[in-house]
């Protein structure tokens, strides 16, 4: 896809990957809007990028049941969808916070389900769009004091190699970002908290040469070329390719057994 004169919806624009992205994808001549809840934030971002913004707290039902709408009516038309939005904890999963868990798993994970079912039908009427959906290398392999976490992860990831199948040949592209640190802030939290999961796992990891960072503009620029490219995977570091491939590799049998198969394009029939 040429990103010049693309609309393009960033949520959790305001701070960390999703601002990088938004200047990546302005760079490439795009009409970007960011979304998060700091008005403040998102204000200097499309200041900057001289895009557009919306201020939406995406755990919170109705922001989320309004926000596609929202974007629209700003934009007119959306080209790609970005689900960056998300939050973390590292606690062991037995004294995290009922609340926190809910916090979780309604941002990362329904929130970019509900998010995606908004914003397909535009895209699927259109014949044309992209979305992106920002999971992690902990979608694949497990991380202590990140369980919930990783679960939604693991969820958004398997979730969207699903809905690959069921709108193949329509004109709109998937890909999933499953990055493995970033020097974010969310990442810096983790790094100096000192609860016994956090670190305790964190330091093993680190003296076995497993968890290198990443820069946030290493990852938006990989998942801007993939959009041009209509790449279906960002997996960096290019060392835990191996891991991601064997948690897919399931995914893709099905995929395969199922090559040459027409499922109907029921949508049409809702229209009409």
């Amino acid at each position: 896809m040429d990103l010049k004169g693309k609309h393009v919806v960033i949520t959790g624009g305001s701070s960390g990957i999703g601002a990088t992205m938004a200047h990546a994808f302005a760079e490439q001549g795009a009409r970007v809007l960011v979304a998060a809840r700091s008005e403040d934030k998102l204000h200097e971002i499309a200041s900057r990028i001289v895009g557009d913004y919306v201020v939406a707290d995406l755990t919170i039902p109705d922001d989320v049941d309004t926000f596609v709408g929202k974007c629209l009516d700003a934009l007119g038309h959306i080209d790609v969808f970005v689900n960056n939005a998300g939050v973390e904890t590292s606690t062991s999963f037995a004294t995290t916070d009922r609340n926190d868990l809910r916090t979780i798993a309604r941002l990362n994970f329904e929130a970019t389900v509900l998010l995606t079912r908004d914003v397909l039908p535009h895209m699927l009427e259109r014949g044309s769009g992209h979305i992106v959906q920002i999971s992690s290398v902990a979608g694949a392999i497990p991380f202590p004091g990140l369980a919930a976490y990783a679960g939604t992860k693991a969820g958004i990831t398997n979730f969207t190699e699903t809905l690959r199948i069921e709108i193949k040949h329509t004109g709109v592209d998937l890909t999933v970002v499953s990055p493995g640190p970033v020097e974010t802030e969310m990442w810096e939290r983790l790094e100096n908290d000192e609860r016994p999961f956090a670190a305790v796992g964190l330091k093993r990891f680190k003296r076995l040469g497993f968890l290198p960072k990443l820069s946030p503009e290493t990852v938006a620029d990989a998942t801007v070329d993939a959009v041009l490219q209509a790449k279906r995977f960002v997996r960096l570091p290019k060392r835990y390719d191996g891991y991601h491939m064997l948690s897919n590799a399931p995914r893709r049998l099905v995929e395969i057994a199922l090559a040459g198969t027409k499922f109907p394009h029921d949508w049409k029939n809702e229209k009409g």
